[in-house]
């Protein structure tokens, strides 16, 4: 399924699903139209592409409700979110809903088909369906909803979203700052990473699991994260920590 109330947007993405074999495809045009194409779908839809910002429901309330079942259709359902390169403030809150992947819009095929292939041979687990209603998605959709201009959306330090030009960070004992392509699957963030503009992506103590370093592999173009701070083992210390 692909949900995007833009229909040039739909148009393309329809276009290359089919250019790959696949003409099973059903659209929507809006969140509520989402809902409703969901509940016909059911246990048969194999992948909903879901645009963040639509009108009747916007896409990150309709992913936490596939997450905690109130969307009629399995809580594993894959989804794949479209953002566009300014949509931090939404990242957060779909990556605590388990999204699946990221695909940055204007889409390539070329991206969509590393997404998709990511999204059939990941493994993951759900979390409890009290965990997703945990998951505070207000705030972020008032943001959506009022499409606030980029130059009202509030700046904040970087946290650990570090570029090779600026000064040298602060220095965090048994920690050491790691080019990202470097970081090791189940590695523990020792800071904040955080989008441009200041938006939290995850948090300080997060265990990098291999879903969750795909998925900033994911917003690489849009956050271009070269460093983390990550925790390291007393061996590691003498390598630069």
């Amino acid at each position: 399924m692909i949900a995007d109330d833009e229909s040039f947007s739909r148009f393309f993405v329809v276009r290359m699903i089919k250019e790959l074999g696949c003409d099973d495809i059903v659209e929507a045009v809006d969140g509520a139209d989402t809902l409703a194409q969901l509940k016909r779908c059911g246990e048969d839809l194999s992948v909903l592409i879901l645009d963040f910002n639509m009108p009747h429901q916007n896409g990150l309330t309709v992913l936490k409700m596939i997450r905690t079942g109130a969307a009629e259709v399995p809580r594993d359902t894959n989804v794949l979110m479209l953002t566009g390169s300014s949509d931090f403030v939404l990242v957060g809150a779909a990556m605590a809903l388990d999204v699946d992947a990221f695909l940055i819009k204007p889409v390539s095929e070329a991206a969509l088909v590393d997404r998709l292939t990511k999204i059939f041979a990941e493994s993951r687990e759900l979390k409890t369906t009290d965990v997703y209603e945990s998951v505070d998605i207000e705030l972020v959709s008032q943001r959506v909803l009022g499409a606030k201009p980029p130059s009202q959306t509030p700046r904040v330090p970087l946290g650990s979203t570090i570029r090779a030009s600026e000064a040298p960070p602060r220095e965090i004992p048994g920690t050491a700052r790691v080019a990202f392509d470097e970081v090791a699957v189940g590695a523990i963030l020792a800071e904040n990473v955080r989008a441009p503009t200041g938006e939290l992506l995850l948090g300080a103590a997060t265990v990098l699991s291999e879903r969750l370093l795909n998925r900033l592999r994911e917003l690489q173009p849009a956050i271009k994260l070269d460093y983390v701070r990550i925790y390291v083992k007393d061996e590691g210390r003498d390598r630069g920590s």
